[in-house]
């Protein structure tokens, strides 16, 4: 199951900021199935990714992600993608990963794949909380 940060219950395409998502859909790599879930820590993305990796996912999503997050998910042995600042709809995300085309975010290409989104000082807390 792969975890897909959306800006509202209803959206269909990736949300740019990964903790300030307010929902993820929890897509079921095997099916094409998948269920919307509220971000029960939407607005900290380290939160966030304690959150996601106490449901039923093995990996996740991101357009813009932060190194901290980024170590977390790796330490729990949780595959981090890249929709390398493509705003991929959860259909087209499916077929990537069907057919292998989701860029695998790994240690050796984190500098160049990693990105906060943020300016520093800055905060885009979601008031969809």
């Amino acid at each position: 199951m792969i975890a897909i940060p959306l800006d509202k219950k209803d959206s269909t395409t990736i949300s740019e900021l990964f903790g300030n998502s307010a929902y993820f859909a929890f897509l079921n790599e095997e099916t094409g199935h998948f269920k919307v879930v509220k971000n029960q820590a939407c607005g900290d993305g380290l939160e966030t990714a304690k959150f996601l990796s106490k449901q039923n996912i093995d990996s996740t999503i991101f357009y813009h992600m932060g190194e901290g997050i980024f170590n977390f998910f790796q330490e729990k042995k949780l595959k981090v993608y890249s929709c390398v600042k493509n705003y991929l709809s959860i259909d087209e995300i499916y077929r990537q990963i069907l057919s292998d085309k989701c860029k695998l975010v790994t240690k050796s290409n984190c500098s160049t794949l990693l990105d906060s989104g943020m300016p520093s000082g800055s905060c885009a807390c979601s008031s969809a909380k």
